[in-house]
């Protein structure tokens, strides 16, 4: 009856070096996830909407009333021609105008959100890299507390 208690107990004493030694192994982290843009910067939906309301903005902006502010600014009274004036009279630009700009914005905003879904992995690797650089640079430098000879 006490053999297999010593069996049992040699077996233990002689598993727990192997079981310590697999318990310090450091286990690999998983590599990173290749990072990207959240889909509503690539979505054209998303874009296209922004557009419309930037182009709403744009067009608001052209009525604001800019002749008071400027006869306050000039210390001035303000006139009738002052009431009257607003950012599409002082600048030139018609509704019809800004709209083609808008969609030409439209246009350079999707182009733009294109090209960084396009070069954010290189960009990611390329910092990667420099990380990788910066570390093994940092481990070449001499150790303040060594001795000098």
């Amino acid at each position: 009856m006490r053999l297999p208690l010593v069996i049992a107990a040699l077996a233990a004493t002689a598993a727990s070096p192997a079981l310590a030694q697999q318990q310090q192994q450091p286990v690999a982290s998983p590599a990173p996830a290749a990072p990207q843009l959240p889909p509503e910067l690539t979505d054209p939906r998303t874009l296209d909407a922004l557009g419309n309301v930037a182009g709403v903005l744009a067009r608001a902006l052209l009525t604001l009333p800019v002749g008071e502010v400027e006869a306050a600014l000039e210390n001035r009274p303000v006139t009738a021609e002052d009431r009257r004036k607003t950012v599409a009279s002082e600048t030139g630009m018609n509704p019809r105008e800004l709209d083609r700009e808008v969609e030409r914005g439209k246009v350079a905003v999707a182009q733009g959100g294109q090209a960084m879904v396009r070069t954010l992995p290189v960009i990611t690797r390329a910092l990667n890299q420099a990380g990788e650089q910066i570390g093994r640079a940092i481990a070449n430098l001499p150790s303040p507390t060594y001795p000098r000879q």
